[in-house]
């Protein structure tokens, strides 16, 4: 059985952990922020920082880092750093924690280069870098996950989430709401006022529709001018609710545009995971939510459909 977790007034716990970590490669002095690549599992090319001198690893839902491998308890395991050093110890997970292929039962020194297995899927790359270090490794991370025209997440940061949230509305039995979100006429603006004009367009859709969501919500951009959102715990009722209100709220913006506007309206397709409805799949989700988004094409646009 795991021990609990560090008691800052063990001083008796601090020097074992000291004891035992000096035989370790020293790491410089500047090079004391935490970053945690995820190099297998569900949550796999994404960038972890430890903003402080604590990390927590796990799928609770409220871990600001959650990852939905199955096999991970809901709080796993922590990183936490005494006296210049950072350690990791199991957290009384069902699964247990292996570092460097040996299962930790007691708080353990990690270093540079170290890799820690938790769950059933997901393998961590442990990097200790300095402030400068850190902050280059995540923005190159945000960078292949975010539109550069919206700065919202691009396609590959949502297909990622779509097959985790799927997992975890399915293990959990809760709801998953999924809304797709196509400019109609966009053509159009591009052919009348030019491309910088329809990238205007697409930077106020995309800034509106984020505005309109919860802060957990994924909103994306999926490509061209079709964007989604993507809401756990939204039953279906409240997402054609949800996309009304979308809807209605891009209806009445205004684009500025060479002293003039431009306006833009949405055609909005729902789909939602439920207990009656479970698809198999995110893609089964999402081509349901494209069916839906054909279908208010067809019957006039500026609507939304299920």
């Amino acid at each position: 059985m795991s021990r609990p977790p560090y008691d800052d007034g063990d001083e008796t716990q601090l020097f074992e952990l000291q004891r035992r970590s000096s035989r370790r490669r020293a790491v410089p002095g500047a090079r004391d922020r935490l970053t945690l690549t995820v190099l297998a599992g569900p949550a796999r090319g994404r960038v972890i920082a430890a903003s402080g001198d604590e990390l927590v690893v796990g799928r609770a839902a409220e871990l600001p880092e959650r990852i939905d491998d199955p096999g991970m308890s809901r709080r796993h395991a922590r990183f936490f750093r005494r006296a210049g050093e950072w350690f990791l110890e199991d957290l009384g997970s069902k699964n247990g924690t292996f570092l460097k292929g040996r299962q930790v039962h007691d708080p353990e020194a990690v270093a540079d280069g170290d890799r820690v297995e938790v769950g059933s899927e997901t393998v961590l790359l442990v990097s200790l870098h300095d402030a400068a270090a850190q902050e280059l490794a995540l923005s190159t991370y945000e960078s292949s996950v975010t539109d550069p025209l919206t700065r919202l997440h691009n396609r590959r940061y949502f297909e990622d989430r779509l097959a985790a949230e799927m997992a975890f509305a399915a293990r959990h039995g809760t709801e998953l709401s999924l809304l797709l979100i196509d400019a109609d006429h966009f053509k159009a603006i591009n052919d009348g006022s030019g491309h910088e004009a329809g990238d205007a367009t697409l930077r106020v859709l995309g800034a509106t529709i984020r505005r309109m969501v919860r802060t957990e919500d994924v909103v994306a951009r999926l490509g061209g001018e079709e964007f989604a959102v993507l809401a756990r715990g939204i039953g279906h009722r409240n997402a054609l609710i949800l996309a009304e209100r979308i809807r209605k709220v891009v209806a009445g913006c205004q684009v500025p545009w060479e002293g003039g506007e431009i306006r833009v309206t949405v055609s909005i397709g729902v789909a939602t995971r439920t207990a009656e409805r479970p698809f198999p799949s995110g893609r089964e989700l999402l081509a349901a939510a494209d069916a839906a988004v054909y279908r208010a094409k067809r019957s006039g646009r500026n609507r939304v459909t299920d």
